[in-house]
This record gives structure tokens, sequence and C-alpha cells, in this order.
């Protein structure tokens, strides 16, 4: 019979050092989940919460937009082009691949089918598959989207110059 080792409820430094970094990953994801949540709701005000206040968003042909103010003007236009009531569109994002570059910044990639809820029920809902490059910064009050490149690449593809970059870079 082998001996184990006495068990204990001490975490060693290299676990709780996983630890947190696993509390930042959920903190990270809850926020892009309520980015999905909020632009499907048409929460739109919301959103300001999300975002740092340099937010810079790259949008392929919806333009690039700069800060706050003009991130949350192109949201509202956007939804209500889309039909201005809660879920006339459905982002459902996946495979949410984080990398830390330090303890407070971090980048992601998510995968995303946009459909569109207004279609006829024998028309093709799927708006977009993109994928999202994120840049992410905790500052006093939490984790926040500091960047956004959205890379559609169907039914027509916008996506930027040398996509795909290496991630993590």
């Amino acid at each position: 019979m082998t001996s184990r080792p006495k068990q204990t409820d001490e975490l060693s430094p290299l676990e709780r050092k996983r630890l947190r970094r696993l509390i930042d990953e959920d903190d990270i994801r809850k926020l892009t989940v309520q980015y999905s949540h909020c632009l499907d709701h048409g929460y739109i005000e919301q959103m300001r919460d999300l975002f740092t206040e340099d937010i810079c968003c790259q949008f392929g042909p919806y333009g690039d937009w700069r800060g706050i103010d003009a991130v949350i003007k192109n949201f509202k236009a956007v939804f209500t082009s889309l039909g201005g009531m809660p879920f006339a569109s459905m982002h459902a994002v996946s495979n949410h691949w984080i990398n830390f570059s330090h303890a407070d910044q971090a980048s992601g990639r998510r995968q995303l089918m946009d459909f569109l809820l207004t279609k006829a029920p024998d028309e093709n809902p799927l708006l977009w598959l993109a994928v999202y490059d994120e840049t992410y910064t905790r500052d006093a009050t939490g984790w926040r989207i500091a960047s956004i490149t959205v890379e559609l690449l169907w039914p027509e593809r916008h996506a930027s110059e040398g996509f795909p970059k290496q991630f993590p870079a």
C-alpha cells in the first residue's frame, strides 16, 4: 500500500496564481456575454459600463468608431437599422480564447454567428459569420473592453489586411 500526501485546504502559490487567472477569465467572459446581451436587448446605454472611454472599434463596412460616445451613437443606429426591437438580431458567440499580456491587460478572440431574426421562416436568418479580436483592460472598477475588431467572413468577406494574425501575439 502506498501512502498519499496529506491533503490540505491551503493553496500553493501556483494554485493561487491559477485561481486568480481563472477568476479574471471568468470576469472577461461575463463582460463579453453582457456585450452580446446588451446589443441584442437594445440596452445600448448600459454598454457604456463595458467599454473604456477611448474604446476603438473596427467593424469593416460599418466603419471605425473611436471613443465611447461615438461607439454608443453608432450601436444605437445599428440597433435601429435592424428593426429597433429587442432580439431583432442575436449575437451567438463561442470559442472564447483569452491571453494575458500582464495582470491588467488581455486579448481575446471569439467566433460570432450573427442571426437576423426579422427574416421570414423560409429565409436564411444568418447575417454574418465573423471573428472578434478584442483587447481588455482592468481598471479600478474591473475589466473593460478597450478595442474590438470584427473580421466579417461570410456571406461577404470584410477581413482586415493580414487576417488571421497570429493569436496570441
